[in-house]
Order: structure tokens, then C-alpha cells, then sequence
């Protein structure tokens, strides 16, 4: 005998019309706005440190360094300068804020590190400025920021909108 492979059977079914023409049902998902939400009202409490700093410049480069000039005293001059570059400093740090904010509303995940940086040079930024003024750290400033950063956090911590996040 020969081997001989053995035969095909082939079975036809009937496919019914209405299965025939069945789409796959479509799942839309949705992203989280909660990195938008949080982008965007980290964008606008930048507002407060740079309209500070501006008060700041404003304050320490016209004001003490025009007293100053006026009484010849080197040593106010000297202070109006310290205050009017802390203050450039706090409106730089803010508007690198704004731009962490827009990051965080594109839904990057640069953009909470870099709000953490600023929230972090801004309380550093408190710790000395009352060392210089011989107070006691603000515990005040240091828990908002504190807070600020647990809130800036959560878009990574919540994981319906951490897997959105570039």
C-alpha cells in the first residue's frame, strides 16, 4: 500500500447576513484632563511670584538705590541692588513657571520636574531672603510650596492620567 495523505474535509457554515456585515464595537478612551487642569492653574499662580519680584525691582532698584544716590550712603544703594537682583531672580523663576505650567498642559512630564525645581529654588529662595533679614525661616511659604508640589505631582501619581503623559 502506498502511504496517501490523508483526505481534506472542508466544512461550510453558513454566515448569516447580519453577521456579516458586524463592525468591531470601537472603544474610545479618554484622556485625563487632570494634567491640563493643573498645567494651567500652575500657570496662572505664577502670576503672584513675578508681579513679587517686579514689586521687588521696583522697590530695591528705584527706590533704595534713588535714597540712597540722594544721601550719599554707599550701603543702602548696596541693599537696593541685592533686592532689585532677588527680585529679577523671583520673576525669572516665575516665568520659567509659566512655561513648566504650559509643559504640564501639553501633557509632558518635564514640565512637574520643572515645577518641582521652581517650587524648590522658590523655597530656597524664602530660607534666605529671612536668614538676610536675621528671622526665622517662613514656615508659612515653605509648607505652600510643600503643598504646591504635592498638587503639581499629581498628574504622575494618578495613573489614569500618568499613562497620558509624555
Amino acid at each position: 500500500m502506498e502511504d496517501q495523505p490523508p483526505e481534506t474535509q472542508i466544512i461550510q457554515e453558513s454566515i448569516g447576513q447580519a453577521q456579516a456585515f458586524r463592525q468591531p464595537p470601537v472603544v474610545y478612551e479618554t484622556k485625563s484632563s487632570l494634567p491640563v487642569v493643573i498645567g494651567v492653574l500652575y500657570a496662572i499662580y505664577q502670576i503672584l511670584p513675578i508681579l513679587a519680584g517686579i514689586a521687588m525691582l521696583l522697590f530695591g532698584g528705584v527706590f533704595l538705590g534713588g535714597l540712597g544716590a540722594e544721601s550719599g550712603n554707599s550701603e543702602v544703594v548696596g541693599a537696593g541692588a541685592v533686592v532689585a537682583a532677588i527680585g529679577l531672580l523671583i520673576v525669572i523663576v516665575g516665568a520659567v513657571g509659566i512655561w513648566a505650567g504650559v509643559l504640564m498642559a501639553q501633557r509632558k512630564k518635564l514640565g512637574v520636574y520643572i515645577a518641582w525645581g521652581t517650587l524648590g529654588l522658590g523655597a530656597v529662595l524664602s530660607i534666605v531672603l529671612t536668614t538676610m533679614e536675621g528671622m526665622a525661616p517662613d514656615i508659612f511659604t515653605l509648607g505652600c510650596n510643600g503643598i504646591c508640589a504635592m498638587f503639581v505631582g499629581l498628574p504622575l501619581m494618578v495613573s489614569s492620567a500618568s499613562q497620558h503623559m509624555e
